[in-house]
């Protein structure tokens, strides 16, 4: 299949470094937001609802999905009190996403079981590049259904997996997930790591190092929440998000590593 501009684009950028392609070159030529931004801002536009991780830059002024100035209130949800893309967390109200909105409430646990948080209590959902690092996608989205009200929505990005470190890997059967899904599978599963250590391509996965470091890394996945579970495309999600109880409305690709859905209850 003959590669488009886009593309080659891109598979420079991983070749060559960001001396070949900087931000700005990247930003004229995939402008932001996303085609139809406004059907995403009408969902959380001075409503109420919760991040699971983040800050995400995908969610700031400049990003692709751009809602954080028009939201009126975000909570956050990180597995622990320490990640290695936050940094170190305070549980309460430190969620700082916004220069235009007081902080959040900071929730510390794993997102397959928002204790603290009562059913149908929020507006809407947010999530990026996250849901892979679940071992257990389906309880994740059930869990995040039970805290949405009625009509309210999930805005989920997952990775693409044709543009990141995952593009040797088979994508993760339905049958799997609702394997993991019946048999409660936890999140201190390594299932998926012997696959992983042999087809992860680290020449997109600069920040894991060595092999040895990103095996070393990846034993110890049950602290860190860096693996990437399951592998995702478009009808995958699909199938999880409806077998969960949500209701597609928007699913679509986009350049350079996003798989972008919207979901109602």
């Amino acid at each position: 299949m003959q590669l488009n501009l886009a593309e080659k684009l891109f598979n420079n950028f991983y070749n060559y470094g960001p001396r070949y392609l900087s931000h700005n070159v990247l930003s004229h030529i995939f402008p932001r937001p996303i085609s139809g931004f406004p059907k995403y801002e009408k969902l959380v536009a001075g409503l109420s609802g919760l991040e699971i991780g983040g800050p995400s830059a995908v969610f700031k002024p400049g990003g692709l999905i751009p809602v954080y100035d028009r939201v009126g209130s975000l909570d956050s949800c990180n597995f622990g009190s320490e990640t290695i893309w936050e940094g170190k967390l305070t549980p309460g109200r430190s969620f700082k996403f916004s220069t235009e909105k007081p902080p959040g409430i900071q929730f510390i646990g794993d997102t397959t079981f928002l204790t603290e948080i009562p059913d149908m209590h929020y507006d809407f959902l947010l999530s990026s590049h996250m849901l892979e690092h679940s071992a257990n996608p389906i309880k994740a989205l059930r869990e995040w259904r039970r805290v949405l009200k009625p009509r309210g929505s999930l805005i989920l990005l997952l990775p693409n997996k044709r543009w990141t470190f995952d593009h040797r890997r088979p994508v993760t059967t339905l049958d799997h997930i609702l394997s993991d899904f019946n048999a409660n599978m936890g999140e201190n599963d390594l299932t998926h790591l012997p696959e992983i250590l042999r087809l992860h391509d680290l020449a997109r996965d600069k920040a894991a190092g060595t092999y040895e470091m990103f095996r070393a890394r990846s034993e110890r996945n049950f602290e860190n929440r860096c693996l990437h579970h399951h592998v995702f495309d478009v009808p995958l999600v699909r199938q999880m998000l409806e077998y969960s109880g949500f209701v597609v409305r928007t699913l679509e690709e986009h350049f350079p590593s996003h798989i972008v859905a919207i979901a109602e209850v």
